[in-house]
């Protein structure tokens, strides 16, 4: 006979005896609910960051710890549970998680973009049916016959529900394979979206079998019944779509641009998750799932998605979706599980879903490793699975032994599963390039290739000015690519979107076409870098532009593989730090993280660009003027661009792009030689190199009476030496800085001691110093690192840059404190 719990709910909160009454305050709801969170918070705290270098993702952990709380461990001790969780106190605990699910899966549904699994084309409709279709055949077949019926007493014998819970064992959903890509910044990378497509195609067949399952249970009433079941929910599908939606586009449309929506409205739909879950549980196909298709039909991203996720995100999935983990795994008791068919048949579903989508993967070419990778992470099981378990037990469809059983080995399959996929793939495998992309190697009648990324409309003046230096003819063309990174709001998928853009004289692009319709600030950057196409001759410069939406965990991933794609010499990047007019510096630490992870698997050269954009300095303050094609756009473009020679390749690419630009007719470039006094030991093979690198860039400078071109020599012996050179180029008149990013070979420069007060340890030494906030020069900098050949050079130099003498003693280092020369403009 089942054991049911009698009791008295007490008081809310604190009214009777307290602790100085000899009362204790757990015996009322509130301060007894506060002390449930704050201990499920904080094991489950610790059981993340315990299990994050392993790569276990939070649903994981989160169950865990309900289960090292629950029967399994903790509240096997009678005293534990009746202080922290008595009887009492669950009714409370499931109504809080239960009615903070409800929000969590309508932010999923708002997240979610169904038009993914179209747009990604057939390889994630192929791969989601084929691994559904063959799990849930073994599945099936695991639970025909009376066998497991004999094992679980308890457990339901209707078809329909053997059929549901087959079903359930073999779908990948969203809601669950979206945050764990997310947790291992994968989101971007190929192979995430394909998973995610194949995830939205099981999750459309899902829903198809929840409706199902609704109108046949009601057809074991009566057909009369299942007619008024299937009535109830179309009337709930037209509500949202007929009603709801409208409601939510026109709320949009009177939303002007980068305004946040108003509070009414976003109150508003938060009201309507209730009625709406009310009127799903009623009509019996469970609040979520009504929750889960309002969320749907609410666009995603800014301005609504975004507003509605800010005031769910925070308390909701950083509190409540933990608790409601937590209360499954409190619900399982491990001693009571049964080993035996049941574990069989959850096998076989594993082996299914492996087989089929390993099968379909290869045969889309996918790469044998990548594809049981795939196979594998739509393996994991997570938030709809414990809904749904939670709903067959709270139904009797099975009992808490069955249930415990099939929580325990979801989690065991997700912690095996995701670890092993994320160890197998590597999203950087696809950035690996056999061919020399450079500036340096680059052919004479060959295009120049560039990637540039913009964050936002700051960084266009910087960059237009570094295009136009670099001196763009129909004999020495240029190929631009933009791409401008934007950070993910307001949706779960990253989106990746081409432009299509009209080239014409008198057009603009996008909404600034009509006449009185507001421009975006993606709109007013593509018609910058269209108008500089359009000023130079034809041929000489070609413009294609894409935008990325993305977590800035996995931005680079879009970079990298835009890169490859169209065969690019040189990705150009905006320094994280900006330069402001008032003085000072204001940091994006999520560019930071972007540009750090490109500099490391970049698939060819990369440069990072520091615009010290300030009024009328720096590269950008000679920036050209409107002018029209037949001048070339070249008339007002004056700029002194410098490029320090330390030795080694990534110094060798920044002279090979300083020399393209000594051809611009309104530059002035200079290459600044640095050589290590007598007595300081190099490297003889380096120095052949470098010597015959510059000599090359001699000869070509005298060959031709078209470049502006000098070389000169500057001996050193310490940091101090270097630092003092660096400070008299803005007495020189340089408006833009070329340095390369490592030096490691060099004798006189050592890393030893300056990491100690290294802002950015990716610049490299010089780089680093260069763009500090402390070295207040005038001029712009650009910091490049050559493309990285069979792993030979270090990814991110910081640690690398450190050199030791014979005797292995490090060269002397300069002290922070430096003092800022007066500075005197170069114009010509």
């Amino acid at each position: 006979m089942e054991k049911v719990d009698c009791y008295v709910v007490p008081q809310t909160t604190g009214t009777g005896r307290n602790i100085f009454q000899g009362g204790s305050p757990l015996s009322s709801s509130l301060p007894l609910l506060g002390v449930q969170l704050v201990l499920i918070v904080v094991v489950t705290r610790v059981l993340y960051l315990l299990c994050k270098p392993l790569k276990q993702p939070r649903v994981v952990t989160d169950i865990m710890g309900g289960i090292i709380l629950g029967p399994s461990l903790l509240c096997r001790y009678e005293w534990f549970k009746q202080l922290v969780f008595p009887a009492r106190g669950e009714p409370v605990l499931n109504t809080v998680a239960t009615f903070g699910l409800m929000y969590v899966i309508f932010l999923i549904g708002v997240r979610m973009d169904p038009m993914q699994a179209l747009r990604s084309g057939k390889k994630g409709v192929t791969i989601g049916l084929s691994g559904f279709l063959i799990a849930l055949g073994l599945t099936a077949a695991g639970f025909s016959g009376d066998a497991l019926s004999k094992e679980e007493d308890h457990m339901s014998t209707r078809l329909t529900f053997q059929f549901a819970l087959a079903a359930t064992l073999s779908l990948t959903s969203f809601a669950v394979l979206s945050p764990i890509l997310s947790e291992l910044s994968l989101l971007n990378s190929d192979l995430g979206r394909i998973a995610m497509s194949a995830s939205m195609t099981t999750d459309g067949i899902a829903w198809l079998i929840m409706v199902g399952y609704v109108l046949a249970e009601a057809y074991l009433v009566s057909p009369a019944t299942s007619l008024w079941a299937f009535m109830s929910v179309a009337a709930l599908v037209a509500f949202i779509l007929l009603v709801v939606r409208p409601i939510a586009l026109l709320v949009i449309e009177r939303t002007p641009a980068g305004s946040p929506v108003d509070e009414a409205y976003v109150f508003f739909f938060l009201l309507i998750v209730l009625l709406v879950g009310l009127y799903s549980d009623i009509i019996g196909t469970n609040s979520f799932h009504g929750a889960l298709m309002l969320g749907l039909a609410i666009p995603d991203g800014p301005p609504l998605g975004t507003a509605l996720g800010e005031k769910i995100e925070a308390m909701v999935t950083g509190l409540i979706l933990p608790l409601y983990y937590t209360m499954t795994g409190l619900s399982t008791d491990m001693w009571e599980i049964h080993w035996g068919r049941l574990q069989l048949i959850l096998l076989l579903g594993w082996f299914g879903k492996l087989a089929g989508v390993l099968a379909s993967s290869l045969c889309l070419d996918i790469p044998p490793l990548d594809a049981v990778s795939l196979s594998l992470f739509m393996n994991s099981k997570g938030i709809v699975e414990v809904i749904t378990f939670s709903f067959f037990v709270t139904n009797k469809l099975i009992d808490k032994h069955m249930f415990s059983a099939l929580v325990f080995s979801s989690v065991v399959i997700t912690a095996v599963s995701v670890p092993v996929a994320s160890c197998l793939y590597d999203p950087a495998r696809r950035y690996a390039v056999y061919k020399r992309r450079t500036v340096q190697h680059l052919k004479a009648d060959a295009d120049l290739r560039i990637l540039a990324c913009i964050h936002d409309e700051s960084h266009v003046q910087g960059t237009l000015s570094l295009l136009e230096a670099s001196h763009a003819t129909p004999q020495t063309p240029v190929a631009l690519f933009l791409l401008q990174l934007v950070e993910i709001a307001g949706r779960s998928a990253p989106v990746f979107i081409p432009h299509k853009l009209r080239r014409s004289a008198s057009s603009r692009i996008g909404p600034t076409s009509s006449a009185g319709a507001p421009s975006t600030d993606s709109d007013r950057i593509i018609n910058a870098f269209l108008q500089y196409e359009q000023r130079h001759p034809e041929g000489a410069v070609s413009m294609q532009s894409f935008t990325t939406i993305s977590p800035y965990s996995s931005m680079h991933d879009e970079v990298c593989r835009l890169a490859v794609d169209k065969r690019t010499s040189l990705i150009l990047l905006h320094y994280h730090k900006r330069h402001m007019l008032a003085g000072g510096m204001r940091a994006a630490m999520g560019l930071r993280v972007v540009n750090r992870k490109v500099l490391e698997v970049a698939p060819c050269s990369v440069g990072v660009f520091v615009d010290r954009n300030a009024g009328s300095v720096g590269l950008s303050a000679f920036i050209m003027q409107d002018h029209p094609p037949s001048s070339g756009g070249r008339l007002g473009f004056h700029a002194a661009v410098a490029a320090l020679f330390f030795g080694g390749g990534d110094d060798r690419e920044a002279l090979a792009y300083v020399t393209r630009m000594a051809r611009h007719p309104g530059s002035r470039a200079a290459v600044i030689r640095f050589l290590p006094t007598r007595g300081i030991k190099d490297n003889p093979a380096d120095r052949r190199v470098d010597n015959k690198a510059i000599e090359e860039v001699k000869a070509l400078a005298a060959r031709s009476k078209y470049m502006n071109l000098q070389v000169q020599e500057e001996l050193v012996g310490d940091m101090e030496k270097i630092v003092e050179v660096l400070r008299g180029l803005d007495k020189a008149g340089y408006d833009l800085v070329i340095v390369g990013m490592r030096h490691r070979w060099y004798p006189v420069m050592s890393a030893n001691g300056l990491s100690d007060w290294s802002e950015c340890p990716e610049l490299g030494v010089i780089g680093d110093l260069l763009a500090s906030s402390d070295f207040d020069t005038p001029y712009s900098v650009l910091i490049m690192k050559q493309q990285d050949q069979g792993g030979l050079n270090a990814a991110v130099p910081g640690a690398q840059d450190v050199w030791h003498g014979d005797d292995g003693a490090a060269a002397p280092t300069p002290d922070r404190t430096m003092t800022t020369a007066v500075s005197s403009r170069y114009r010509q």
